[in-house]
């Protein structure tokens, strides 16, 4: 009796452990830090996209990759991928730089927008993918705005959306 106690006590806590592996991941925030140009060519423009991956889990999120797509004022300005692993701690985050790609046609565009609007905002969105998750992958889409103020005020607000 007292061996199928302990045996049920055991399968118990093993189902119970692989119910808490299959737990869906809350979306990392990934925030858009940095754009720098790489190079240019008459039809497309190569660029690094600094992103800053927060982990809102209680667990570490070990990430094996990325893909995105940059829109600026509404239009699609950039995509890229990413298949570098890192490992975001618990509660923590990390600065990851991707290649991303743009069209000539795309930055010339944002270009001609940027110098009628009084405002820049963006949304970052795409997919995580996660090891240890059975490949799956969690979406996020986030963004901001950046408002210009005038030359008399100086500077400029960037105000989340």
């Amino acid at each position: 009796m007292r061996r199928l106690v302990t045996t049920m006590a055991l399968g118990a806590a093993l189902v119970l452990s692989a119910c808490a592996a299959l737990e869906q991941p809350t979306a990392p925030k990934v925030r858009l830090v940095d754009v720098r140009l790489l190079e240019s060519g008459v039809f497309e423009q190569q660029m690094v996209v600094d992103l800053r991956i927060t982990n809102p889990n209680n667990f570490d999120l070990p990430l094996e990759g990325l893909a995105f797509e940059l829109e600026v004022n509404d239009n699609v300005l950039a995509d890229g991928t990413s298949n570098e692993s890192v490992t975001i701690p618990r509660l923590g985050e990390a600065r990851i730089p991707v290649h991303a790609s743009t069209s000539l046609l795309g930055l010339v565009q944002q270009f001609v927008a940027l110098s009628q609007s009084d405002h820049l905002s963006y949304r970052l969105k795409g997919r995580a993918y996660l090891s240890g998750f059975f490949g799956r992958g969690v979406s996020f889409d986030q963004g901001g705005r950046l408002e210009f103020q005038s030359l008399q005020g100086g500077g400029s607000t960037l105000v989340p959306l």
